[in-house]
């Protein structure tokens, strides 16, 4: 078997073992009701329960976002109490998202033009919104308060919005019975969706900015894009991933022809922790950053023997690193 193919069949095996023992922030096979949740539009954004699609019960949340700080708030009549959650570096908040590619215009409903700034709890501001349906004015920058822009003058009931490109990034606004709010910025251009369009993004809780000086007790969390667009939420969890690490080249050991260059390739795999991948390609001068990425390029222009070290790890350095080498001989 392809050694890159079993890395995802591992993969999906991990998958499956952690989702057993998630704790649930959104269950999908129950309504929103019945979970305690109350949802508010933030800014010009919009959201709301819907039947247009589910991820694994019959409805999900359907978010309209336009950028960063318009989109939509769950709310929670029962608080959900992470503290615990936190201690361990390997539990991690995942949300599992629908995120179409739209290219149409989506309704208004007489929404706010939002027109002044928006306050955030830390003193951020941002420019208010445009107008969507039931929108206010523009939210707080850089971890402040969702909402509370100063209204401008008022779209027109009906009105278009012209939606050209999806969601790349999500973010989201943590905030806990204490007051305190945290965010993280969640990359969604790269997941791959499966055979329905959904696709999964988690962070360690460890790795949500801020959320370590907050009582890690939750009131709400707000989402929105980078774009306007509209997305849907399939289920929120908190969950363990205790993934290791693990990587592997598409090469073998090596032996080139003086000036030949290489294409190298890495498969990896930890979870559902977001990995990066160094290369160094003479270990003569120790190991160091040579170059970055899951595919890189290499002309070997001296001849003599090369260790190439590849080294996965997870963006958030809370994992063990992974490394791999190969010999790679260059003749003159």
């Amino acid at each position: 078997m392809n050694s890159f193919l079993k890395l995802a069949l591992g993969f999906v095996a991990v998958s499956a073992a952690m989702l057993s023992n998630a704790q649930a922030l959104y269950n999908p096979t129950r309504s929103v009701k019945d979970q305690g949740l109350v949802l508010k539009s933030w800014g010009s954004g919009t959201i709301a329960e819907t039947d247009e699609t589910g991820f694994e019960g019959a409805t999900s949340i359907r978010v309209s976002s336009r950028n960063y700080f318009q989109g939509g708030i769950v709310n929670y009549s029962s608080p959900i109490d992470l503290k615990t959650a936190f201690d361990d570096k390997n539990n991690l908040m995942q949300f599992t998202l629908r995120v179409p590619v739209s290219t149409g215009n989506t309704e208004g409903g007489g929404g706010q033009l939002g027109g002044g700034e928006g306050k955030g709890a830390a003193g951020g501001a941002a420019a208010g919104g445009a107008s969507g349906a039931g929108g206010g004015g523009g939210g707080g920058a850089d971890g402040g308060s969702p909402g509370g822009g100063a209204a401008g003058g008022r779209a027109p009931a009906g009105a278009k919005m012209t939606s050209t490109k999806s969601i790349e990034t999500l973010r989201i606004v943590v905030t806990t019975t204490d007051g305190l709010r945290s965010e993280a910025y969640l990359e969604l251009k790269s997941k791959v969706p499966d055979q329905r369009g959904w696709i999964k993004s988690g962070i360690p809780l460890q790795a949500i900015a801020g959320f370590s000086r907050t009582n890690k007790t939750i009131q709400s969390i707000a989402l929105a894009g980078d774009a306007t667009a509209t997305f849907y939420v399939g289920e929120v969890v908190i969950l363990n991933d205790s993934t290791p690490i693990y990587g592997e080249l598409n090469e073998g050991n090596l032996n080139l022809a003086l000036g030949d260059e290489k294409t190298f390739v890495a498969g990896g795999y930890g979870g559902s922790s977001p990995l990066k991948f160094d290369w160094d390609f003479d270990t003569a001068d120790g190991i160091q950053v040579d170059a970055s990425g899951q595919s890189v390029k290499r002309k070997f222009r001296r001849p003599g023997k090369y260790t190439i070290t590849l080294t996965v790890s997870d963006v958030y350095g809370l994992k063990k690193p992974h490394s791999t080498t190969i010999e790679v001989e260059v003749n003159p």
